[in-house]
């Protein structure tokens, strides 16, 4: 037996909620929040940025091939949040409670770059070429196939071992720095 909510989703989807108007709505709020926050368009112009945003947003839901990549990595980078939320959950559990707890800063820049990297490879992966690829299976396949070969992985073996020779040497542990 089908419940009421289940129901109701379907009639969402069957009315193009999911595909229209939750993309335009979100489109529209970010746009806007991001065109009065930094005030591209002039201060207190609240009309003008209504009026771009909502624009802006018509064009992204009215480009057809937009909405599933959305429809694919929103999801994904809500997950990566809550995957985010829960390592920090687990960290301020070891917190003592004797000081403020703050998340030191290089948890919080080792954070910030692991999502970047893991939008990145979402959406990434979201993007289907003609054939029905995702972009990064195409890339996959390229550094596997065509970047993999002998000169160039020993090429990178001896650039990174070079760095780190100059860095244990230059800058690393027990350096002082001025």
């Amino acid at each position: 037996m089908v419940s009421p909510l289940q129901s109701a989703i379907d009639f969402l989807e069957s009315f193009g909620f999911f595909d229209i108007i939750l993309p335009f709505v979100l489109v529209f709020t970010l746009l806007f929040a991001i065109f009065e926050k930094t005030e591209v368009l002039g201060k207190d112009k609240k009309n003008l940025s209504a009026m771009v945003s909502f624009a802006i947003a018509f064009f992204v839901v009215g480009a057809t091939n937009i909405i599933p990549v959305l429809k694919e990595a929103l999801p994904m980078i809500s997950l990566g949040l809550v995957i985010i939320i829960s390592f920090i959950l687990l960290y301020g559990s070891l917190h003592t409670g004797k000081e403020e707890f703050k998340l030191g800063k290089r948890y919080q820049y080792l954070i910030g770059v692991l999502a970047f990297i893991a939008v990145i490879l979402i959406f990434a992966g979201s993007i289907r070429d003609d054939s029905g690829n995702s972009w990064l299976v195409v890339a996959w396949d390229f550094i596997v196939n065509d970047v993999a070969s002998g000169p160039v992985v020993s090429t990178v073996i001896f650039l990174g071992l070079t760095i780190l020779v100059v860095w244990l040497v230059g800058w690393g542990p027990g350096t002082k720095r001025e």
